[in-house]
């Protein structure tokens, strides 16, 4: 893992108070839950994983699954991991408790289990860097606001092998997915939403780290 001592003090600039976010407006929790029902009953986790690694196979290393990508990722391989399994199932877990606690919780019990996850993060040593995180909360949105994966997946990419593999389903063939619009109501919720969950994760790494730093300082 990467040293972060020498920006400590930058950090701690940065991420020292929490800035002020706009919590979510009562049509935005509406349409956030209307479109996690869906998607929670289409193995989102593993669509929002498969994404990740697909666009950055590094992803899988953070994740602590074990794949070859010297000739290109095998899905279907990866799909049957255990780890990727239970990866794509922490991921779905944690989306699940935080809507369902959106209107019925105040959202800083939100930041604290985002905060969790980043000092975990810490102490695994996954450091995602800033694009990454761009790169997770955009896969996430966009994952969850899409109905018609089969329609939109490149052919033999991840998310079309899923969907292959899943479709047994019976559901009746919606023409026209009503989130894409990026000023969707559903789609800022989720906005918001993931934007609250990515800057707490970032927080609870970087205070994890400055306050490892203070412990490693030689005392004079």
């Amino acid at each position: 893992m990467e040293s972060l001592c020498c920006g400590c003090s930058t950090w701690a600039k940065m991420f020292g108070k929490k800035s002020h976010e706009t919590e979510l407006t009562p049509d935005e929790i509406e349409a956030v839950r209307e479109v996690w029902a869906r998607a929670k009953n289409h193995d989102i986790g593993r669509k929002i994983l498969s994404s990740l690694i697909e666009r950055r196979p590094k992803f899988a290393e953070y994740f602590g699954i074990t794949c070859s990508v010297e000739d290109g990722i095998d899905f279907r391989e990866l799909h049957k991991a255990r780890e990727f399994q239970l990866q794509a199932h922490r991921i779905q877990g944690f989306l699940d408790t935080a809507v369902g606690s959106l209107g019925y919780c105040p959202l800083t019990s939100i930041y604290d289990m985002a905060h969790r996850i980043g000092q975990i993060h810490f102490y695994r040593g996954v450091n995602f860097g800033a694009d990454n995180w761009l790169v997770f909360k955009k896969v996430a949105v966009d994952q969850v606001t899409t109905i018609r994966t089969n329609q939109t997946s490149k052919p033999g990419s991840a998310l079309d092998l899923l969907s292959k593999d899943m479709s047994t389903e019976k559901e009746p063939e919606i023409e026209m997915n009503p989130y894409a619009g990026e000023n969707c109501i559903a789609r800022l919720g989720w906005n918001k939403l993931m934007t609250v969950i990515v800057r707490e994760m970032k927080r609870g790494f970087l205070e994890e780290a400055m306050r490892n730093c203070k412990e490693e300082e030689p005392i004079v």
